[in-house]
């Protein structure tokens, strides 16, 4: 996780924002949202609402039916008594029957606090996002130090539902990307590294793992620390559990011209284009410099394209001024939709709230 405090809310505690940065994402205002934005498409609900869209900004929920163009309130996921949620949730429907969860359940997930420990929660809907209940906690961490941050879900090969979570919990390394398995969704396996630098110091996190249609998944990732400074790298696996060795840092994201991301990535699959498009919250030139197109456009490669230089295309929603911050153009969310490419960024508003703006770039 790429912050400079072990508390997220301490973090919030303390930043000042300065007032030039406010108000410069382009795109509508997605009204009451604020943090880690995301969208998905429900391929398993029934009836009219099959292949609508699910918006998740903070723990609020919006739905669409009209490809993302207007989105409405639906929901907010409440914690159950004596747990508090921190931050970095996602939302995950299950493609698949998982133990007594049935295809299109609903997975609602992030870190919170159970009492004053952190932990990893898992909530469902099994009405398509109406209502909720809580489900697991697969994880909790050892003392209130050391946080359990962003939880992201797959189905492997094997049929198994796998849960990659940034761990500050191991004396090994400061944090580091790990896994574990159910078969369930409520029992959940022992710990296993996916990402964990030989150097005390790196911060591998914020993985995003997404399922191709050769059914290989790519996975996008940061690498904080004294060396990658929370650049973006990638990795593929056959089976969704193995990923190549831990101590490897992976492949990281470059263009043609030697453009790179930092901070807080986010990739899904366009099945018109048929390319893997990658976005990171600040953009940077080959010398290092932030990017004159900072915020303004997204990478894109085909899946066959190995460790090759990735193509760039523009951005739906555009935040020039993203920087080292937890707001704007954070953990941005991406997904195809009739007639072009819908994303959900955030950025600070007028008033300095931080806010999730939606744009649809129509296909040319």
């Amino acid at each position: 996780m790429n912050l400079r405090a072990k508390s997220f809310a301490a973090l919030l505690s303390f930043i000042i924002l300065p007032a030039a940065i406010a108000s410069a994402a382009t795109g509508t205002p997605l009204a009451g949202s604020t943090l880690y934005p995301r969208l998905i498409r429900l391929r398993h609900a029934s009836g009219p609402l099959k292949n609508t869209l699910l918006a998740k900004t903070g723990n609020r929920l919006y739905r669409s039916a009209d490809e993302g163009r207007t989105f409405a309130y639906l929901a907010s996921v409440v914690d159950i008594p004596g747990s508090k949620e921190r931050c970095c949730s996602t939302i995950y429907e299950l493609p698949r029957r998982i133990g007594h969860l049935k295809a299109g359940t609903l997975l609602y997930s992030g870190s919170y606090y159970s009492g004053d420990t952190p932990a990893i929660e898992i909530y469902i809907s099994s009405d398509e996002g109406a209502n909720w209940r809580y489900l697991a906690t697969p994880v909790k961490a050892g003392d209130k130090r050391h946080g359990l941050w962003e939880p992201e879900f797959t189905i492997a090969k094997d049929g198994s539902l796998v849960m990659f979570f940034s761990d500050e919990t191991d004396p090994c390394c400061s944090q580091k990307l790990v896994q574990m398995q159910s078969t369930d969704g409520i029992h959940w396996g022992v710990r296993k590294d996916t990402v964990a630098s030989a150097s005390q110091k790196d911060r591998p996190g914020m993985a995003i793992v997404t399922r191709l249609p050769d059914r290989t998944y790519f996975m996008s990732y940061e690498i904080c620390g004294p060396v990658a400074h929370c650049q973006v790298y990638f990795r593929t696996s056959a089976n969704g559990l193995d990923f190549g060795d831990p101590a490897d840092f992976g492949t990281k994201a470059v263009s043609a011209t030697g453009q790179y991301f930092a901070h807080a990535p986010a990739n899904i699959f366009d099945p018109v284009s048929h390319r893997i498009l990658l976005v990171g919250q600040v953009l940077y030139e080959a010398d290092g410099t932030v990017s004159p197109q900072n915020g303004q456009i997204l990478f894109a490669r085909g899946p066959a394209h190995g460790s090759g230089p990735w193509t760039t295309r523009p951005a739906p929603v555009e935040v020039p001024t993203a920087y080292d911050n937890y707001c704007p153009n954070y953990s941005s969310a991406l997904m195809p939709v009739r007639g072009g490419l819908l994303e959900l960024a955030s950025d600070y508003d007028a008033s300095h709230h931080c806010t999730s703006y939606v744009a649809i770039l129509p296909i040319r």
